[in-house]
């Protein structure tokens, strides 16, 4: 870049400071004054409480919460302007169109003075997207009047830290290698960071989707959960007015996972969004069934040496599986439904025209509809308001004495009888994990499930529910869905592409959008990786040391060898020691008494420096560097095996160690051995 080019782009920061400093004052002043007036409401309804009338002091509570608001709204963007302050952009095209050439600097946060064009654009705003999207050349982008069409004549990225630019170039790609290969070498953090400067082009596509349901089938690496949040944050941007975080829930796969990608979200500037784990939700709809539930980790440490119950976890979670129960369901609730006369007053109404609703009138309707209209039927007939007394409900309740059986456990029991199944809570007296989606479906064919208000929901690994839990997702979450994952990483069943279509299907999208391209792993680990699983992921072009598999004499070595690796590997910010089991995480645990820092995780802790997890634990993470230990024969050798260990493999950024003390594992191969 020609000096006068820089010294522009120098003169041009330093105005966005400038401005930035401004705002920063101006909305330091404001938050002050209205700090003095709330102060000043607070005082006189303290004073005068006990002269105002019940009316008034509403009034003055609702004053104080609006004054409240205020302050926090302002103090909210106080951060954001410190936060740009730091590095107000990171990148700008020089756009030609209709004859006149704009230049858009684009970044995390809007930033206006005053002008047409904003000194900085929102990363999410429409002109923005041109950034992602675009080499230097022909363009479009998606604006509010209609599609502005015309040419990108320049592309010029930057490094701004601390108020200070680093470096900036012009550049023809969508984003340069040099600063892609910057980011990908930094070390993790226990938190999730933001991937605003480097989205890809096809990221950038299932972010700014105008789809109701997103469905994406991604390699490991692929940048999934960032695309999930990034969309999130996008959508707060574009529907700004009657939607927030507060209307938004993911289902994750655990708190360990839910605190790690917390600060992706408010580095956006926006607030954390809700978080659920599917177990979170069963609870709140089967709460009274049982003493407690089963979590996911516990049943995946139980089928690698149970093989009776693993057999029994994968048919549950099959195709074939769901459709025996919604036959028996359609069969046994037709049947067992045994109309009676009743009488409410003056009102009489007959088994006959029970048995028409029910059987023919409503018969493509579930169960739960059926009896929920005749119980209006009822009451237009008793010419009684449906909101008196709760009339409605106590209909309904008469009416499902007319099944034989109405107990939840009782159906599922009679159903798994009659497949050659038996029903029954674990050693531990909980529901067992695979069980809660079939008894979910039951609940609501039979009787319905509460709706949730949200206004949008994000699944994260997809692969790890089964096609029961998202036929019913509609039913709870009538909403726009963005639901991500991997079959690859699917570790108590086997999926194949009939699975993922089925999935899709039943929750309504359109089509699977794939991300075949990882960005997490070196070359040489993600190659490994590959030849774990067969497939071609397709890795950016970053290198570094191969994957080193370590023979042992045995597991005291073994543990020595990891010891003595990572006491060496100082460099690193996060190492995880990852074992197939929790079971064998805690063995691993007691031999590995040398390293201090080591913590052994559960699903309720946040991430540490140095950690020690189960396989179900890690899904989701990434660390600096990754060892796998007791990589033997013994230990992986079936297909879901070989999931497990491709899934721990998959979470290292930087090196991958693989140990062992026997005969090592047929899934690693050729020179890697």
């Amino acid at each position: 870049m020609e000096q006068l080019e820089q010294e522009k782009e120098l003169e041009y920061l330093d105005k966005v400071i400038s401005v930035l400093n401004n705002k920063i004052a101006e909305t330091q002043k404001k938050i002050s004054e209205l700090n003095i007036e709330f102060e000043k409401i607070k005082s006189y309804y303290s004073e005068q409480y006990y002269f105002l009338d019940d009316e008034e002091i509403v009034a003055g509570g609702d004053e104080m919460d609006k004054e409240e608001a205020l302050i926090n709204e302002e103090i909210r963007q106080l951060t954001n302007y410190r936060k740009q302050r730091l590095s107000p952009y990171f990148g700008k095209i020089d756009f030609l169109s209709n004859g006149q050439n704009n230049s858009y600097y684009i970044g995390i946060f809007n930033l206006t003075n005053g002008g047409k064009i904003p000194l900085v654009c929102d990363w999410r705003a429409p002109v923005s997207s041109m950034y992602y999207d675009y080499e230097v050349g022909r363009a479009s982008y998606a604006a509010p009047k209609g599609v502005i069409e015309g040419e990108i004549t320049n592309k010029r990225q930057f490094k701004i830290k601390d108020s200070k630019l680093e470096y900036c170039f012009d550049s023809s790609l969508t984003i340069n290698d040099d600063i892609l290969q910057e980011e990908l070498s930094k070390n993790a953090s226990n938190k999730m960071k933001n991937i605003v400067t480097t989205i890809q082009r096809e990221q950038n596509k299932i972010i700014r989707d105008d789809e109701n349901i997103i469905f994406v089938q991604g390699v490991a690496g692929s940048g999934k959960t960032s695309i999930a949040l990034h969309r999130v944050a996008y959508l707060l941007y574009k529907y700004r007015k009657g939607f927030s975080s507060s209307d938004i829930l993911i289902i994750s796969p655990n708190y360990a996972f839910s605190d790690y990608i917390s600060a992706v979200l408010p580095s956006l500037g926006e607030e954390n969004i809700l978080s659920q784990t599917f177990v979170d939700l069963a609870k709140e709809e089967l709460s009274n069934l049982a003493p407690s539930f089963e979590v996911r980790e516990d049943m995946l440490d139980e089928i690698t040496y149970d093989t009776t119950r693993l057999n029994e976890v994968a048919y549950k979670n099959c195709l074939e599986f769901a459709e025996s129960l919604r036959k028996y369901l359609k069969t046994y609730l037709n049947l067992s439904f045994k109309p009676k006369d009743l009488t409410f007053g003056e009102t009489k109404i007959t088994a006959k025209k029970i048995d028409e609703l029910y059987n023919k009138t409503y018969i493509q309707k579930t169960p739960a509809v059926r009896i929920n209209w005749i119980a209006d039927y009822i009451i237009d007939k008793m010419e009684i308001d449906k909101a008196v007394d709760d009339i409605s409900a106590r209909i309904k309740r008469i009416l499902y004495t007319m099944f034989d059986k109405i107990s939840l456990l009782d159906v599922y029991a009679d159903f798994l009888n009659n497949i050659g199944l038996k029903f029954s809570l674990t050693d531990k007296n909980t529901l067992k994990y695979e069980d809660i989606a079939p008894i979910l479906y039951i609940k609501h064919y039979m009787l319905g499930l509460n709706k949730r208000n949200v206004k949008y929901l994000v699944i994260d690994e997809y692969q790890d529910h089964s096609i029961l839990f998202y036929e019913i997702l509609n039913d709870i979450f009538d909403c726009p869905k963005c639901v991500l994952g991997d079959i690859n990483q699917c570790i108590e069943k086997i999926m194949t592409p009939d699975d993922e279509m089925a999935y899709a299907k039943a929750l309504g999208a359109k089509e699977i959008l794939t991300l075949e391209k990882t960005y997490r792993s070196t070359c040489e680990i993600t190659n490994f990786c590959n030849q774990i699983k067969g497939i071609n992921s397709n890795p950016v072009q970053r290198h570094g040391k191969q994957v080193n598999v370590e023979c042992c004499e045995n597991i005291e070595n073994e543990a020595k060898f990891i010891e003595n690796a990572v006491k060496n590997a100082k460099k690193y910010d996060t190492i995880a020691i990852i074992c197939k089991t929790t079971h064998e995480a805690e063995k691993y645990y007691e031999y590995l008494g040398e390293l201090d820092d080591l913590v052994l995780m559960n699903q309720n802790m946040p991430l540490s420096h140095i950690m020690i997890m189960s396989v179900s634990m890690c899904k989701g993470l990434e660390f600096d560097m990754v060892i796998v230990p007791n990589a033997t024969k013994k230990n992986y050798n079936t297909f879901l095996d070989k999931n497990f260990l491709y899934t721990a493999c998959t979470r290292a950024l930087h090196e991958l160690i693989i140990t062992y003390n026997d005969e090592l594992t047929d899934f690693v191969k050729g020179e890697n051995k």
